[in-house]
């Protein structure tokens, strides 16, 4: 392949990856198919097998695209409070799912695109590094949690142990992932009805579990960045 061609080739590549992504924001995983998303990218479905080796390929790369959004919803500024921090990259990774409702469920297998679902990896056993390179997502949580032990914040687990890190955060985000998860599904009513009442009391009890005080914990959500301003995701 000459220099020549390869800005066309990734040209191609890169039309019909935002075109599955639109048709996945606009009408969700069923129109995840070769013909509409060549139709959409301009191009022909012959395209989709080059570049992306079948709808398998796509998906996968789909998926990693919302994981490229996500990482940007929650890419807030750093305060001098973790915990405050911490909170606002939770309201921030919900309003992302609450935006992208298709491409959240699409990326956490909870729905699938024909029978394809996206693929998932075991976090837990990652360095904190490995986690820097391979997942950004879940870095911010882990770097946040990470302030947070150093500061004394969180007491439970040792900030200098890379799996007690990880573990941690991962309760931070399995709380955050499950409150979305049935949110999306309507078990908590529309337009954050429950965000206070259950979001927020959940992290906080959480927060108070892992070592910190109440009060300092309710210092640091008035301080944190509010949920409708956390961060603008891409397109919106």
């Amino acid at each position: 392949m000459t220099s020549e061609t390869q800005p066309a080739v990734r040209g191609v590549r890169d039309e019909m990856l935002r075109a599955a992504v639109a048709l996945l924001d606009e009408h969700g995983p069923d129109a995840l198919q070769t013909r509409k998303v060549a139709g959409a990218a301009g191009t022909s479905t012959m395209a989709l097998y080059t570049h992306f080796g079948g709808m398998q390929g796509l998906i996968a790369e789909v998926a990693e695209e919302g994981l490229r959004q996500i990482d940007a919803a929650q890419s807030v500024p750093q305060t001098d409070d973790p915990v405050a921090d911490l909170i606002t990259i939770g309201r921030a990774y919900r309003r992302y799912a609450t935006q992208r409702p298709h491409m959240y469920r699409l990326m956490f297998g909870s729905t699938s695109a024909h029978g394809i679902n996206a693929p998932a990896g075991n976090v837990l056993p990652l360095t904190v590094a490995e986690i820097e390179h391979h997942h950004p997502s879940f870095a911010h949580v882990v770097r946040a949690v990470h302030r947070c032990m150093l500061a004394g914040r969180i007491t439970a687990g040792a900030a200098g142990d890379d799996a007690s890190v990880v573990a941690t955060a991962a309760q931070i985000w399995a709380l955050i992932h499950g409150f979305v998860m049935l949110e999306l599904a309507g078990y908590y009513g529309g337009d954050g009805a429950a965000v206070a009442s259950v979001f927020e009391s959940l992290n906080s009890n959480l927060l108070v579990a892992l070592g910190d005080s109440p009060e300092r914990v309710a210092q640091s959500a008035r301080s944190a960045a509010p949920a409708g301003r956390a961060h603008e995701t891409p397109g919106t």
